[in-house]
């Protein structure tokens, strides 16, 4: 009978633990965040975006929010209101990004909320926006000279000012010359860009120095946007033909 005895009571004590385990595992907490895994701010211009985020403890017991991360420097997460939610309550947090100096185009980050949910301890929130600059400057934001000699005039590579916004601009000849080159461009005038319209522009380029061509020019405009256009022009110079070295005269000896 003692064996019996206690193979129930080893039993009993079997399903009381099971029981327990279920019974925490049944309230454990849950997180969401209000409104989906996506915060979209949609087609912006380059600025700070900003925006409050909700989570919920959609669970059945206690949520530990432990950290919210975000995955790059530029991305700034003020932390939470709340760091134990019971179930049913909701947390903000506040985020930012700052794309004051992106270029056009999609952009995508990622902010990690890491929880008590043992389903779910790293659950990730995607930031989204598309950047919509109203001037975009093409290939780059620099013009290039090669083979460039001290005192000659050599013609720059060409770059596109393009008015990508919805207003019309002025743009004003260049301005504020810097660097070790002298620089002459032919706009003379200031020019107005409606919507889709772009200007190109390219650079004569006297070096004064036998060094890399280094220096930029300033573009005053009447965009809201960027008032200033701030652009380098780099540059290699021609290599000098090498002197042939001379060869020494050959010593005559005089006969006696």
């Amino acid at each position: 009978m003692k064996p019996a005895f206690l193979l129930r009571g080893v039993l009993a004590m079997g399903l009381v633990a099971f029981g327990a385990v279920m019974s925490a595992h049944a309230q454990n907490g849950k997180m969401e965040i209000v409104g989906g895994d996506t915060h979209d701010w949609g087609t912006v211009p380059p600025s700070t975006l900003s925006a409050v985020i909700e989570v919920k403890n959609i669970g059945t017991g206690d949520l530990n929010i432990t950290d919210v991360h975000p995955g790059c420097g530029c991305t700034l997460t003020h932390g939470i209101d709340k760091k134990t939610l019971k179930p049913g309550e909701i947390g903000k947090f506040d985020v930012s990004i700052n794309v004051a100096t992106y270029p056009s185009g999609p952009i995508t980050k990622v902010v990690t909320i890491k929880t008590s949910d043992s389903t779910d301890a790293n659950h990730m929130l995607r930031l989204t926006a598309n950047i919509k600059r109203a001037i975009t400057i093409s290939p780059a934001a620099y013009l290039t000279v090669t083979e460039g000699k001290v005192g000659s005039e050599s013609t720059s590579s060409s770059i596109h000012i393009k008015n990508t916004g919805d207003k019309a601009f002025t743009i004003f000849p260049p301005d504020s010359t810097r660097g070790n080159a002298k620089l002459r461009f032919d706009m003379k005038q200031k020019k107005e860009l409606k919507p889709g319209e772009e200007l190109e522009l390219k650079a004569y380029v006297t070096p004064n120095e036998k060094s890399f061509v280094q220096g930029g020019f300033k573009m005053k405009t009447t965009s809201e946007e960027s008032p200033w256009l701030d652009m380098n022009v780099t540059g290699t110079m021609a290599r000098e033909p090498q002197q042939n070295a001379q060869t020494a005269p050959t010593p005559t000896h005089s006969s006696k």
